[in-house]
C-alpha cells in the first residue's frame, strides 16, 4: 500500500477527539539530511506535557550513515552525498503558565569520513537491502557536492564538532495533549558541513495525542514553515514547507513501551533535474522508551529511510533523554 501526503494529512486531522491526562510523547524527529536540514526548520516536536514542575529538558543524540548519488547524463547535473552525520542538541522548556511555555535548543553537528560504512553495509546485507551507491564508492570517505545547471560545483568540506543553527520557540497548551507551538531558527551555525540556514526559519507546528486503547496512544503532527532562500543554490530551493508525523507509543509493560510513526516532509527543492533533491522525505522512526517513576524518559531508536532516492537517511542511530 503506498503512503500519500493525503493519507498522513487524514490520520491526522480526523484522529479521535483529544482526552484529559498526562501525555506521554513520542520523542521529536529532526531531519538529519544537511540538504534538508540546512532548509527548513520544521520537525516533528515532542509534546510539552506539564508535570507541576516549570522547568523541563532534553537531551538527544542521533548518528546517522548517509549514501546519496545521482546523475543526469542528458544535463550533467548531479548530486553527492557519502557521510556520516553528528546532531546532537540540549534544550530547555520553562513554563509560563498551564497554558504558554518557551522553548530554547542549542545543537552541535559534524560531518565525517566516518568509520562505520561496513557495519551500515553489514546491516544491510541483513535485511537484503541492496545499495549499489555504497559499492561504487570508496569505504569511509566523505564527499559532499552539488553541480547544478547554471550553478556550478558547490562542495561542503567535512567539519568537527561545530554549532548548529539555534532554536527558539513559543508554545500553546489547549489541553495536556493538545499543543500549538511557533518555532523560530537562528543562523548561529558555524561549521563547514552545510548544516547551517544561513537565515532565520519560522514554522508552526500543531500536535495533538489520543487515546485509542488502554495501552496505546496515537499522536500525529502537522506543520507549515517558511525559510527565504539563500547561498549558491537560491535559484532552486523551496521557500515554504509542510511536514506531517503519524504514530503510535504502546505500553507494553510497566512503565516501558515501544514507538513507531512516519515523517513525512514536502520537497526541499524543484528544478534540479534529480529526483533525489527534488522529492519529499518519507522517513519511519523506531524504538524503546524507558520512563522513570519520576517522569523522565530514556528514548533509544531507528530511522529508517522508506523512500530511497530522497531526503532520508538511510539509517540513524538514536538515543536521548527527557525530564
Amino acid at each position: 500500500m503506498r503512503l500519500t501526503p493525503l493519507v498522513l494529512v487524514t490520520v491526522v486531522v480526523l484522529a479521535p477527539a483529544v482526552a484529559p491526562g498526562a501525555a506521554q510523547s513520542l520523542p521529536s524527529h529532526y531531519p538529519l539530511n544537511p540538504t534538508a536540514a540546512a532548509r527548513s526548520g520544521l520537525y516533528a516536536p515532542a509534546l510539552a506535557a506539564p508535570g507541576g514542575a516549570r522547568w523541563g529538558g532534553w537531551i538527544a543524540m542521533q548518528y546517522g550513515n548517509a549514501i546519496e548519488s545521482e546523475l543526469d547524463t542528458i544535463t550533467g547535473a548531479s548530486y553527492l552525498l557519502d557521510a556520516e552525520l553528528l546532531h546532537l542538541s540540549v534544550g530547555v522548556r520553562r513554563d509560563l503558565s498551564p497554558t504558554l511555555f518557551m522553548t530554547g535548543e542549542i545543537a552541535t553537528v559534524g560531518s565525517y569520513g566516518g568509520f562505520a560504512d561496513g557495519f551500515f553495509d553489514w546491516y544491510h546485507d541483513l535485511i537484503h537491502f541492496e545499495m549499489p551507491e555504497r559499492d561504487a564508492r570508496p569505504t569511509n570517505r566523505y564527499a559532499y557536492r552539488f553541480d547544478l545547471p547554471g550553478s556550478g560545483v558547490v562542495e561542503r568540506p567535512a567539519s568537527g564538532l561545530a554549532l548548529g543553527d539555534a532554536r527558539i520557540g513559543v508554545g500553546l497548551r489547549h489541553s495536556p495533549r493538545h499543543q500549538t507551538l511557533l518555532s523560530l531558527t537562528l543562523p548561529t551555525a558555524t561549521g563547514s558541513g552545510g548544516f547551517g540556514r544561513g537565515t532565520m526559519s519560522a514554522s508552526v507546528m500543531h500536535t495533538l495525542a489520543a487515546p485509542l486503547l488502554e495501552t496505546i496512544v496515537y499522536e500525529g503532527t502537522l506543520g507549515v514553515g517558511v525559510t527565504p532562500k539563500h547561498g549558491e543554490l537560491a535559484a532552486f530551493q523551496r521557500a515554504a514547507f509542510f511536514a506531517v508525523s503519524s504514530g503510535i507509543r504502546w505500553r507494553v509493560w510497566g512503565r516501558q513501551a515501544l514507538y513507531g510513526y512516519l515523517f513525512y516532509h514536502s520537497p526541499y527543492f524543484h528544478g534540479t533535474g534529480l529526483p533525489t533533491l527534488d522529492r519529499r522525505e518519507l522517513t519511519v522512526d523506531f524504538g524503546l522508551i524507558a520512563r522513570e517513576a519520576s517522569g523522565a524518559e530514556w528514548r533509544v531508536g531507528f530511522t529508517e529511510d522508506l523512500a530511497p532516492g530522497d531526503q532520508g537517511i538511510d539509517l540513524i542511530m538514536k538515543i536521548g533523554r527527557s525530564w
